[in-house]
């Protein structure tokens, strides 16, 4: 039997999961860490190899799209977890989102399907759904926020007229010294501003993972006997219908002393 070497291998891959992905368009392909991690000891690597690239290429992520305004400005991944999360966990990672996003938003649940997204009137919009389907649950997080960089690049222009006033009134400069100088105070200013931003997108995007890796562990705790609609003995105790109400009076009356019973009240007469 013929031995593929790495390189082969990642050819075969790639042309299966073109082909695969041409014949049915609408399946999306993925597997899951642990899918990785068996793979891997089947075909003689060691699986906590797979933990690792996998975690190099998270912490990865959005550095290699960059671009020259210090973007991305948008985030989104999917998580696959096993079993169908229930009412009670969707409510429970409500708190998570909420907390995260500051933002009540609006939800919505129809079918297989719950439903996070953040208002419309905000300038960056988020989105948080959970997919029910074939005992599993897919849990899809994105955010976009085109107008995260105004903030860090609207001191650039002002930067740009101080210093060209500066350089012509104070200064002195001539045209082509005054003109560099401009450009130099505002070539750092835009520098500053694009890595201000980068660092308060990464921060951003590490607690967006840490979140997402937050609703997973949500949606894989095993469920409880009370999430699973099974009643818990306590309420079922006390859940009492008329019938048992008037039957319980009854038994009490039926258990008072014949004496107390039969003693005549006492009346006041006027």
């Amino acid at each position: 039997m013929k031995l593929y070497d790495s390189k082969e291998v990642r050819a075969i891959l790639k042309i299966a999961a073109e082909n695969s992905s041409a014949d049915n368009p609408d399946q999306e392909m993925g597997l899951t860490i642990d899918e990785l991690r068996q793979l891997a000891s089947e075909a003689g690597i060691d699986p906590e190899q797979i933990t690792k690239a996998a975690a190099e290429i998270e912490a990865n992520t959005g550095k290699n799209d960059r671009n020259f305004w210090g973007g991305p400005f948008s985030f989104s991944t999917q998580v696959l977890v096993d079993g169908e999360i229930t009412g009670e966990q969707w409510e429970e990672m409500l708190l998570s989102i909420r907390d995260f996003f500051k933002s009540m938003g609006e939800v919505s649940s129809r079918n297989s399907v719950f439903e996070w997204s953040s208002p419309w009137d905000t300038s960056n919009s988020a989105r948080v759904t959970a997919l029910k389907r074939n005992s599993s649950t897919k849990i899809n997080v994105s955010w976009n926020g085109p107008l995260t960089a105004l903030p860090y690049y609207i001191p650039v222009p002002l930067v740009a007229i101080a210093s060209l006033l500066f350089a012509s009134g104070f200064l002195e400069l001539s045209a082509i010294p005054g003109v560099a100088f401009t450009v130099l105070m505002t070539g750092l200013a835009f520098l500053i501003g694009r890595w201000k931003l980068r660092e308060n997108l990464d921060k951003g995007f590490k607690k967006l993972r840490q979140m997402v890796t937050g609703l997973e562990v949500i949606a894989s705790r095993p469920i409880s006997k009370s999430e699973s609609g099974v009643t818990p003995t306590s309420e079922i105790e006390d859940k009492i219908d008329t019938d048992d109400s008037l039957k319980n009076i009854l038994i009490e009356e039926d258990q008072i002393d014949p004496e107390i019973k039969t003693k005549p009240k006492n009346r006041h007469r006027i």
